[in-house]
């Protein structure tokens, strides 16, 4: 999976956020929980564009995840890769 990174993209945008739909909220994954979801690389292009805390932030994300917002930790599958360019 590849995803575009802007000087905008935050960790909310790359692990995902609640939404308010007529059922109710509910919670969208981003990329990078997606990802791991489905045990497969996940190349963030463009990735110079991302704060130097931030990159470090995600290396640590990539060996386990929990979102408290949903409480659900989601662990990195063998095939997993977080890839920046």
């Amino acid at each position: 999976m590849k995803y575009l990174c802007t000087a905008a993209t935050d960790l909310e945008e790359l692990i995902g956020h609640e939404c308010t739909t007529e059922n109710g909220s509910v919670f969208t994954y981003g990329p990078l929980p997606q990802a791991m979801l489905n045990d497969e690389e996940l190349v963030l292009e463009n990735s110079a564009a991302l704060p130097v805390m931030m990159a470090a932030k995600l290396h640590v994300l990539c060996i386990s995840l929990f979102i408290s917002e949903i409480a659900v930790r989601i662990q990195a599958g063998e095939h997993f890769r977080l890839l920046l360019h």
